[in-house]
């Protein structure tokens, strides 16, 4: 129930990377209060997934849910507006200073590819699901080797 409120507009988020360890923190902390264990007990995040035989998801459902919804998004389906949105630019300057992350700045980190290609690869719904499931599982696996 707590990760289905959790997720609610995933879809829509930018995640930066101090957002992806205050996920993961969230979803360790869950574990810990399903347990009982203070976090006075000094235990390791990895003797607490290994105590529940679980490995960390919750990072992999954000991605889950942002791969399909751009998808949608980059076909057209959503509407012209979206489409509008997610391609458009503002007119003016911005202001001093390092660009702001954006939320297609996830999508492209986690699949490698640039908009261009994932539109056209978003096209042919069932190769993009097919891709968008190998994508969710490459995320999963990374996160699988940096808590090893």
């Amino acid at each position: 129930m707590v990760w289905a409120v959790f997720l609610h507009g995933a879809e829509g988020w930018t995640i930066k990377k101090s957002d992806k360890d205050r996920i993961e923190a969230l979803e360790m902390w869950c574990w810990r209060k399903m347990l009982g264990v203070s976090w006075q007990e000094h235990r390791t995040n990895k003797s607490i997934l290994e105590e529940l035989d679980v490995e960390r998801e919750l990072m992999a459902k954000v991605v889950k849910l942002k791969l399909p919804y751009f998808g949608h998004v980059a076909r057209g389906s959503a509407g012209q507006l979206a489409l509008t949105v997610l391609e458009g630019s503002m007119e003016g300057t911005r202001y001093q200073g390092k660009p702001g992350r954006q939320w297609l700045n996830n999508i492209e980190d986690w699949t490698g590819y640039k908009y261009i290609q994932l539109k056209e690869l978003s096209v042919d719904r069932e190769q993009w699901r097919k891709k968008t499931r190998e994508w969710s599982a490459a995320v999963t696996n990374s996160q699988r080797r940096k808590a090893d």
